[in-house]
């Protein structure tokens, strides 16, 4: 016997349909894993199940207690590794806190009897008058949806890159968060001014160089990758084609032949170009 569909649809939504161990966003290449194993007396609960990558899951399920290799992924473990993450999804997706121009919007509610809150929590009243205020975002104060899924994007990048460098992932989802809620001096992502969009992506993409080096020998291809998606994001900002992209990197790199992808450069020539595309955007913000 498995998990039910309801079970399963808690714990995708709990996590965001993202890896509980990488972090890694999987859309429907994700399973659901017991973190008791059935045979040792473990359930179909949503308590006992975490969801994971199709590789996370091997990691997990696959280990040979009969040649041990490593260390093995306890139940414990896995289980920590499932609440730091649910919580974090929570956090994300916690609303903005209601500003003094924000609309509101009250609702009255009578009763007597009977208040479910929660999965199994069971209030009971003799007589319910409160006020529950909905909040809304007050609009223009704070980053765009568009700003804020950009800056998923890049933490993911940022934690992505740690993982290729064998590092603990969840330790480095936490000082990302940290260090980003710090910097802008707010509680949740949501709360960075809008006014502070652009420094926001420019402070992560920093963060993200300084990390680069920790995978440049460990995971030589994945190093290369990380370059990938700056490079093209700063030729689109000059209104460049892919064309000319491959064309300024033979000029300026000075290379025989010609550029058909950037998958043909070498790490070292990969870089370079990195850092052109940077002056090159650097100097149509100053108009040169």
């Amino acid at each position: 016997m498995s998990f039910s569909k309801e079970i399963v649809e808690d714990a995708l939504v709990a996590c965001g349909r993202s890896c509980c161990i990488c972090h890694k966003f999987c859309g429907v290449r994700i399973e659901t894993h017991h973190l008791k194993p059935k045979h040792l007396g473990g359930d179909d609960s949503f308590e006992n199940c975490i969801p994971l990558c199709f590789d996370c899951h091997a990691e997990v399920e696959h280990y040979n207690n009969n040649h041990p290799r490593g260390r093995k992924f306890s139940e414990g473990e896995l289980r920590k590794h499932r609440d730091n993450w649910y919580s974090m999804v929570r956090e994300l997706n916690t609303p903005l806190p209601r500003h003094e121009n924000s609309v509101h919007v009250i609702q009255a509610v009578n009763g007597k009897g009977n208040m479910v809150a929660g999965r199994d929590l069971n209030i009971v009243t003799e007589r319910v008058v409160k006020k529950t205020v909905v909040q809304t975002d007050p609009g223009g104060k704070h980053i765009s949806n568009t700003t804020a899924r950009k800056i998923l994007e890049l933490v993911n990048e940022y934690i992505d890159i740690y993982t290729a460098a064998e590092k603990d992932s969840q330790r480095a989802a936490k000082r990302i968060w940290s260090s980003l809620k710090k910097e802008f001096d707010v509680t949740t992502y949501k709360e960075i001014s809008s006014d502070d969009s652009d420094r926001a992506i420019q402070w992560l993409h920093a963060q993200i160089a300084m990390a680069r080096p920790k995978i440049r020998r460990k995971a030589p291809e994945r190093w290369k990758q990380s370059f990938y998606k700056p490079i093209y994001a700063r030729a689109n900002e000059l209104g460049m084609s892919k064309e000319e992209l491959y064309a300024i990197a033979q000029t300026r790199l000075e290379l025989k032949k010609p550029v058909g992808s950037l998958k043909d450069l070498t790490q070292k020539n990969l870089e370079k170009l990195h850092h052109i595309m940077i002056g090159e955007v650097n100097k149509s913000k100053r108009g040169d």
